[in-house]
């Protein structure tokens, strides 16, 4: 009897084993990401925030992508080129098709760039083909694009988010709600939308009918689950008990903690991103040059790197745009920053420019901050290094998303402006160009409902970074580059604390998940392997 239970019992395990070994060939694996907070929309056009950027990217796909050297590489195009300073070429796949096995045709690539163009098309990426005069169906699949004036930077856009190729038919059938939990999406990606529990988690499945066979063939997740954990502590724990795989929105005073976890491999890479304290130039009594000037003098930011940021960041200088955004002028801008005007640590000097201020007994002022421990700490930093100026500041905090909302000026005082004196916030270029950063914080455009969250508007300025877009010699756009960077480090408007690097944290037990600088456009969670 003894004898014929084992037996059954081997019987039990081995045809478990022979299931998961099945299970295993065909997919099967369900692997779990843990996000800071929800997402907006399982839409491209909406795609702007390190979370969503995260679900949609595995869902949707562009003509051409970057690989993790920045370089541009065909995705549903074949190849691409630049034909002369106006005219750029796309050769289209014509072997695509949609997760729903429906083919992909010129009429779902033009409708795709047509609605990111349009400023009534649902999208946040119109201001990037601004200069488009047209999108043409040059050949059966052949796209070709028109520009205004040459452009420094349109190469790259239609890697990111403003150039996802969706289903028109499927748009067309659900444009009341389309992205939304109920009405979902249908592109050509690796995964396709299963559902999204708003606050809870957005669950996406293999694309069974995906184009690129080689890659279907070699993709051994089955199942994607993006949880939704705010809490800082709770998703560490998530990370180190198993129950998520990977996450790229970690905490960063928690980032020893899990750097000794015999359980995962902590990575950490270059990003083009930053964090600022914006002063609304715009409002009194951040108006005030001097007190701009005062305050930048008052902020040890050596120590704070020292004590808070760590190896999560780069100390900040005058300059809006870290070492990854340098680019082919790497070499002047390392030389710029050596002679170029500092506002080091100087109470002394300080206390000068308050005096010269129309403050000089100082005053009482508010900061904006979101709730995470991170922005705690860059508050209570704020308030105690202005209080030898007599300047009182009293900290705001509210959720990500209301800062949000905050930072691209949606909420207004009595007079129309900005409702803040200070805010924390960041910035993370959309492409690796420093265009990418200086136009999204000083643009005199986005001072107006955008990200201009300082309010800053110097029409020299703007000549300035309008120029350089438009000019492709590296040589002078340097010039111009600089030439406005003179001006902005003059006036202040923003004090860099860091330039940020991209921690990501990924279960050993996998591997082949690599976080590159392009990381907001490119996270393959289709390249996820075993690790034994």
């Amino acid at each position: 009897m003894k004898r014929k239970i084992v037996i059954f019992l081997a019987l039990i395990l081995c045809t478990g084993w022979l299931y998961a070994r099945g299970n295993a060939a065909q997919g099967g694996t369900t692997f779990t990401v843990a996000l800071s907070e929800d997402i907006r929309a399982v839409d491209p056009g909406v795609a702007w925030n390190y979370v969503t950027n995260q679900v949609v990217n595995q869902i949707t796909e562009g003509l051409v992508t970057l690989d993790a050297n920045n370089n541009i590489i065909p995705e549903l195009a074949r190849s691409w080129r630049q034909a002369d300073d106006l005219t750029y070429v796309y050769e289209v796949r014509d072997d695509i098709v949609f997760s729903d096995g429906t083919k992909m045709t010129m009429d779902d690539v033009l409708f795709s760039f047509n609605r990111t163009k349009d400023p009534d098309g649902g999208t946040y990426f119109s201001d990037f083909y601004q200069d488009v005069v047209s999108f043409t169906a040059t050949g059966p699949w052949q796209l070709t694009i028109k520009l205004s004036q040459p452009s420094a930077v349109f190469k790259y856009f239609p890697t990111t988010a403003a150039g996802r190729i969706i289903s028109k038919a499927y748009y067309e059938k659900h444009t009341g709600d389309f992205g939304t939990a109920q009405g979902g999406i249908l592109a050509t990606g690796p995964f396709v939308y299963q559902s999204w529990t708003s606050g809870q988690e957005i669950v996406l499945k293999k694309n069974t009918n995906y184009w690129n066979k080689e890659k279907l063939a070699a993709n051994i997740v089955d199942t994607i689950v993006f949880k939704i954990i705010p809490e800082d502590t709770t998703r560490v724990i998530a990370l180190e008990t198993g129950s998520v795989d990977f996450s790229a929105n970690l905490p960063i005073d928690m980032l020893d903690r899990l750097a000794t976890s015999r359980d995962l491999n902590l990575t950490s890479v270059d990003t083009y991103s930053l964090t600022y304290l914006a002063m609304n130039t715009q409002r009194a009594p951040f108006n005030d040059v001097n007190v701009r000037r005062a305050i930048s003098h008052a902020l040890n930011l050596n120590e704070f790197q020292r004590t808070i940021i760590k190896n999560a960041g780069i100390v900040g200088t005058v300059l809006p745009f870290g070492p990854a955004l340098y680019g082919e002028n790497a070499a002047k801008w390392r030389q710029y920053l050596t002679t170029a005007p500092k506002y080091d640590y100087d109470l002394a000097k300080a206390r000068e420019y308050l005096a010269r201020s129309g403050y000089p007994k100082g005053f009482t002022c508010d900061v904006i901050i979101s709730e995470s421990s991170l922005a705690s700490q860059r508050a209570l930093f704020l308030q105690e290094s202005l209080k030898p100026l007599n300047i009182n500041v009293e900290i705001r905090k509210m959720s990500g998303d209301e800062q949000d909302t905050y930072q691209m000026g949606g909420i207004l005082d009595s007079s129309g402006k900005r409702d803040y004196d200070m805010l924390f916030g960041g910035w993370e270029a959309d492409y690796p160009d420093l265009n990418g950063n200086i136009e999204i914080m000083y643009a005199a455009a986005q001072a107006d409902g955008g990200y201009n969250a300082a309010a800053y508007v110097n029409p020299a300025v703007e000549r300035l970074i309008d120029a350089q877009r438009s000019t492709t010699d590296p040589a002078r756009r340097f010039e111009l580059q600089s030439q406005a960077m003179n001006t902005i480090i003059d006036e202040a408007p923003y004090i860099v604390f860091d330039y940020s690097l991209r921690q990501s944290v990924l279960n050993k037990k996998y591997t082949g998940l690599a976080v590159s600088p392009a990381w907001l456009w490119v996270l393959p969670i289709q390249n996820v392997r075993r690790a034994n």
